[in-house]
């Protein structure tokens, strides 16, 4: 019998050795997928394509918008079915220690609560029982506070202000206003137009909307009123957004302190043509 010489035995142990190293370790837990939610959640906050629900770069949600110290302790007004949470959960890097999802529909609060807070326990889901004819017909129809006496360093409302009548913009507003934290960002998407160019309209009067039966389908505001919001509630403007599809939402970048003269609102110069709403069930 010829025996391996101790050099060749000693490459083979190394390389064994490689080989394990390279292996997964089948007896390590692996970690938790990131559930997707069911379509018919997707499509009741406007699509269904998982595309819109992933971070796949694992960058920060808001890119240079909003920079990274401000995603520490979050709070997202109209959360839906946790698109913007299971972006957040996905970044590599300033994955919120806090984060307060709020929605008046209760099938997307269960659905977060049952998949995604166990996956990090900061993450929690809080159903808004405020009346709306699609999404929660027998909710309140009085404004209800946010139920949260926290400030948070990032507050994030898309797709909820271009849903409140002026009846109650301003309580809500406020609410908002009083969750930013000194320093914090606030991102608030608008439906806006240029009440100038309706002299029929009143100085009490300052919200367009498009459906006589559900007012809340979609409501337009003046720009120089939600300027005032912003001002009478301590929050400085400093960056603006304009629509993707001509006419659609704005997006506005507030600060709570600090100073700087505001940003003018650049020109809407997007293509035209037509956003379908979300569906409901």
């Amino acid at each position: 019998m010829t025996s391996t010489p101790p050099s060749t035995g000693l490459a083979h142990r190394v390389l064994d050795a490689a080989r394990r190293l390279l292996q997964p370790d089948q007896s390590a837990t692996p970690a938790p997928a990131l559930p997707l939610p069911p379509i018919p959640l997707r499509r009741s906050v406007g699509t269904e394509d998982p595309r819109y629900f992933e971070n796949e770069s694992g960058g920060l949600v808001f890119g240079e918008a909003v920079p990274a110290a401000n995603y520490r302790s979050v709070l997202d007004f109209g959360c839906g079915c946790g698109r913007i949470a299971r972006q957040m959960l996905q970044q590599r890097s300033d994955v919120p220690k806090r984060y307060l999802g709020v929605d008046l529909y209760k099938p997307s609060i269960e659905w977060c609560a049952a998949n995604l807070t166990p996956l990090n326990p900061g993450f929690v889901f809080v159903h808004h029982d405020f009346f709306n004819a699609g999404l929660n017909p027998g909710g309140s129809k009085q404004p209800l506070p946010l139920g949260t006496n926290d400030r948070f360093s990032l507050v994030n409302a898309h797709s909820v202000f271009t849903h409140i009548i002026e009846d109650h913009v301003r309580f809500y507003f406020d609410q908002v206003a009083a969750a930013v934290d000194d320093g914090g960002v606030a991102r608030i998407s608008w439906f806006l137009f240029e009440k100038a160019l309706f002299p029929m309209m009143q100085e009490s009067q300052n919200a367009l909307y498009i459906n006589s039966n559900d007012p809340t389908n979609a409501v337009i505001y003046d720009i120089d009123f939600v300027r005032a919001l912003y001002r009478q509630a301590g929050l400085r403007i400093e960056r603006i957004e304009p629509p993707a599809v001509r006419g659609h939402q704005w997006l506005i970048y507030a600060r709570c302190g600090g100073e700087g003269e505001e940003p003018e609102f650049p020109r809407d110069t997007a293509p035209l043509g037509i956003v379908r709403p979300p569906e409901t069930l």
